[in-house]
């Protein structure tokens, strides 16, 4: 399940009434280290950068360089120096999400103390609604580190290009392996995207974020809104403390627009430092 927290406000009601989530540029995010991996481009020195040399031989297809075909292949690396996924940050867009819906901090910071709202979708359901969306759309968990990540942009070209031979392959041959082939390599492109959206540092850790991350062309910092089903929302939680009109708002919206989706309350538990979800 993927777990969506938010104040009472009138652009979340406003979400909530039109069954819209919104993916935004990672500027709008509290976090200033956001995207702030090392983007690395341009050539790759094999003497002096022996590890990116390997990672480039492995986009393409052999575990080692030592076994790779590299006579005559000048050319064809040369086309992917231009390739920086950094140039791709202006059209990213992320939507946050929790993977855990009694989490206290998660419940403050974003909850507002118990007097918001978090929630619940069915992942399986929010994954097949993106699947339709172009700019390979996925969701990933959040990586947390010590050290921001390298992001190599030749190995991106490469990927890039092997991932639609593949696909033509399968396509003239109808052959599966090119089908497994094209979907391997398109894992390895998502772990190359979660380098470079989707790790932050080690004290965010204690949210266990997941994010759904899309590639658009758009060029400004405005968010993209995605539609999803009504029963994309498996239960909407309410905090304790939310206000009695603001419980009514909520109420009604569910009867509205989410008839089956169960409306809960996170409660306090006496005497501990938990919450009880029911």
């Amino acid at each position: 399940m993927l777990y969506k927290y938010w104040r009472v406000s009138e652009r979340s009601l406003k979400a909530l009434s039109e069954q819209t989530l919104y993916a935004q540029h990672f500027t709008r995010f509290n976090d200033p280290f956001e995207c702030g991996a090392h983007f690395v481009a341009g050539q790759i020195d094999r003497e002096a950068e022996p590890e990116r040399f390997a990672a480039l031989i492995r986009a393409w297809g052999f575990d080692d360089p030592a076994d790779a075909p590299l006579e005559d292949t000048k050319e064809y690396f040369e086309q992917f120096e231009s390739y920086d996924l950094k140039m791709a940050l202006p059209g990213v867009r992320i939507c946050c999400f929790a993977s855990e819906v009694d989490n206290l901090l998660l419940w403050s910071h974003y909850g507002d103390g118990l007097r918001g709202l978090c929630l619940e979708f069915d992942e399986a359901v929010i994954s097949r609604t993106i699947s339709g969306l172009s700019g390979f759309p996925f969701i990933t968990d959040v990586t947390y580190s010590d050290a921001a990540p390298s992001v190599d942009g030749m190995v991106l070209g490469v990927l890039d290009d092997q991932i639609d031979y593949a696909y033509m392959c399968f396509h003239e041959e109808k052959n599966d392996f090119w089908l497994d082939e094209a979907r391997r390599l398109e894992g390895q492109m998502r772990d190359l995207y979660r380098h470079g959206f989707a790790t932050k540092p080690m004290a965010w850790s204690y949210e266990r974020e997941r994010r759904l991350i899309i590639q658009t062309d758009q060029h400004d910092m405005e968010p993209l809104a995605i539609s999803f089903p009504p029963e994309a929302v498996k239960s909407i939680i309410v905090g304790e403390l939310l206000s009695p009109e603001n419980l009514a708002l909520i109420q009604e919206v569910a009867r509205d627009k989410y008839p089956a989706a169960k409306l809960r309350t996170a409660r306090r538990e006496l005497f501990t430092y938990k919450l009880r979800v029911a």
